[in-house]
């Protein structure tokens, strides 16, 4: 099964609360697009980084998750001014939190690092390393 969750932010009476993730489950063959919720997180932001995204992808393995890893991370934001995109590796997951200026710079960012993380995971699961494999 490939989890999905993630993690929203909302602004309530001048403060950011955190709500709890959402989890997603799909089964390994299935797309692993979602659907992210984004909320302002701030009107006052002092960062200018009013819109946030976090999720996680469980991959199963520390191995796949870092070869999905090392995949996306040279691909660069296009405009690092406006987006930024944080991903780490932590026990078999790939965790991203997307941080932008706007909504619609936002959207664009995830919806094209969602579909290029979709494309990479169905290689990884079509002609990912085997234990067989890695030991020759």
């Amino acid at each position: 099964m490939l989890i999905l969750s993630e993690t929203k932010t909302r602004e309530r009476a001048g403060a950011k609360e955190e709500l709890p993730p959402e989890r997603f489950s799909r089964p390994r063959a299935a797309s692993a697009a979602m659907a992210a919720v984004t909320a302002p997180t701030s009107s006052s932001s002092s960062s200018g980084w009013d819109f946030t995204c976090n999720f996680e992808v469980d991959y199963g393995s520390e191995e796949h998750a870092t070869i999905v890893y090392k995949t996306l991370v040279v691909d660069k934001e296009l405009q690092p001014d406006k987006v930024t995109r944080e991903m780490t590796v932590y026990g078999g997951k790939l965790v991203v939190r997307f941080e932008a200026v706007e909504a619609r710079f936002l959207r664009a960012s995830f919806s094209a690092f969602v579909d290029l993380m979709v494309l990479v995971t169905k290689l990884v699961e079509e002609y990912g390393v085997s234990k067989e494999e890695h030991s020759r």
